[in-house]
């Protein structure tokens, strides 16, 4: 980008650039438009490059001392002292060289040290904002740093006092040396003194003016450039991304935005980590369900009418027995990734896996067709059940029992841990229709209720078994069975064939 090219290219030669910039001014000043303080083009030249070459022999020296080990959100203030230090001591060399050397009065050689003085002011600045690009751009910074604030009204007024207080005292100074001893004892006349006056207060405000101009431009490259970083993070994270973090590099507003965009990505982090973390235990349903209700109301559960479905692998033990720790847990991630694809597909979902079994609930968002959902899950499961060969040659086996009832769904257990289930007749119900199917030879149970609630093609699929004894219920339960080899057919399909 054009803003980074920008910070990379001119920071490390920018206060050097300054440096001879002022040394020709100030010759063109004292040798154009102050009169007296006349001198020889190249002897007034020398005289500014002497101190300037100086202080930047110093700063390449000192620079990596006194501001590169410092921390970077401490640097640009460090950078700013340490080249008006510099200047500060050119302006003393030049005051030295003029009034000494060249025995200069004293008075007029003070308008040199303070423009000196005042371009060093601007320059010291605009150095330090160049600087604090670059140090953004190819400097690792915190992103959760304690500082000390100063706002940017706060900034923005000193900025403004100073540099008014500059305009006003060059112009006294300007006025009282251009009106008072020059005009008492050069020989210029009247019309003269008031000539080098204007020219004199012109070309210096002229001065302030340009360098006032290139700070504004400067700061505003630098606010630019870390509302672009910023905006560019909040882009990342309303995307997904949690990765990227903001560098606090300002200590002002914009550090402390920085600063609460950072703590609301680790907070969003922790959430999405929580999500994917419930995504591998819970269904997406549940999960959602977790994170958008309140803990009371998870407490006091919430009522559905829903279908529940219950499988068991049948002989299983034997293959537990005869199988490595490894294998089993192996063969069982396999065939319950499986289990759950089936159930999502028909908008079910898996509740809890229990050893070799499987819970699921249909219903939760559209109860008009949980029964026909979960008796088309039982019809896939047995032909993927039966698809599996066992190490022994024989073919997996399951039961599957499915009841329709009402259930309530909550979170229990303690504060410590707890987990989000369905309770209920109607899952105690289809874990008993379940284990029917081993002694009625079956295998799918259904109960009466959910089989009145099937559309007649999938009714024939299952034969009327009467009452039978479940254990755990005092009364018989009507049930139906069916051993289902092709997937029944759904109420879509009913109606798109018709």
């Amino acid at each position: 980008m054009l803003t980074r090219q920008y910070a990379g290219d001119q920071p490390k030669y920018l206060a050097y650039i300054y440096f001879a910039l002022t040394g020709v001014i100030l010759t063109i000043y004292g040798t154009y438009l102050s009169p007296y303080l006349w001198a020889p083009d190249y002897i007034s030249l020398f005289s500014y490059a002497i101190p300037f070459s100086l202080v930047a022999v110093l700063k390449y020296i000192l620079q990596p001392i006194l501001v590169e080990r410092a921390e970077v959100l401490l640097r640009p203030r460090r950078q700013f002292w340490f080249d008006l230090g510099l200047y500060c001591l050119a302006s003393m060399i030049i005051f030295a060289l003029y009034v000494v050397f060249y025995m200069q009065p004293a008075g007029l050689v003070l308008k040199m040290v303070i423009g000196t003085l005042v371009i060093g002011y601007f320059a010291s600045i605009d150095n330090a904002l160049c600087k604090e690009r670059y140090w953004f751009t190819h400097q690792e910074h915190a992103t959760r740093k304690d500082f000390r604030f100063s706002s940017l009204a706060n900034k923005l007024s000193l900025f403004l006092t100073i540099t008014l207080f500059i305009g006003m005292t060059i112009t006294g100074l300007v006025a009282y040396i251009d009106l008072g001893p020059l005009a008492l004892k050069s020989d210029l006349d009247a019309s003269a003194v008031m000539q080098v006056f204007i020219v004199d207060i012109f070309f210096v405000f002229g001065i302030i003016l340009v360098l006032t101009m290139r700070l504004i431009h400067s700061y505003a490259v630098n606010m630019q450039h870390i509302f672009t970083t910023q905006l560019d993070v909040l882009r990342n994270v309303q995307s997904g991304d949690y990765t990227g973090y903001v560098p606090v590099v300002t200590r002002d507003e914009f550090g402390l935005i920085a600063r609460q965009i950072n703590t609301m990505i680790d907070s969003l982090r922790d959430k999405e980590h929580l999500r994917q973390t419930l995504e591998r235990i819970v269904s997406p349903s549940i999960m959602e369900k977790l994170l958008t209700t309140d803990d009371k109301t998870l407490k006091c559960g919430q009522q559905y009418d829903v279908a529940i479905l219950f499988c068991d692998l049948r002989e299983f033990t034997r293959f537990t027995e005869q199988s490595s720790a490894e294998d089993v847990i192996f063969f069982l991630n396999a065939y319950f990734s499986q289990m759950v694809n089936i159930v999502s597909a028909n908008r079910g979902i898996i509740n809890k896996f229990m050893g070799d079994a499987v819970l699921a609930v249909y219903g939760l968002e559209e109860s008009k067709t949980s029964v026909e959902d979960a008796v088309t899950s039982a019809g896939t499961m047995l032909e993927h059940a039966r698809n599996i060969t066992m190490p022994d040659g024989q073919h997996l086996d399951i039961g599957i029992g499915i009841h329709s009832g009402r259930v309530v769904a909550g979170t229990i257990g303690s504060e410590e841990r707890y987990e989000y289930t369905f309770i209920g007749d109607a899952v105690n119900t289809a874990s008993r229709l379940d284990g029917l199917t081993k002694r009625l030879g079956y295998s799918i149970i259904i109960s009466r209720d959910a089989h009145a609630a099937l559309n007649e093609t999938s009714k024939q699929l299952f034969t009327d078994l009467g009452l039978q004894v479940v254990r755990g219920k005092e009364d018989p339960v009507h049930v139906y069975g069916a051993s289902i080899h092709k997937r029944p057919v759904s109420n879509e399909e009913n109606l798109e064939a018709g």
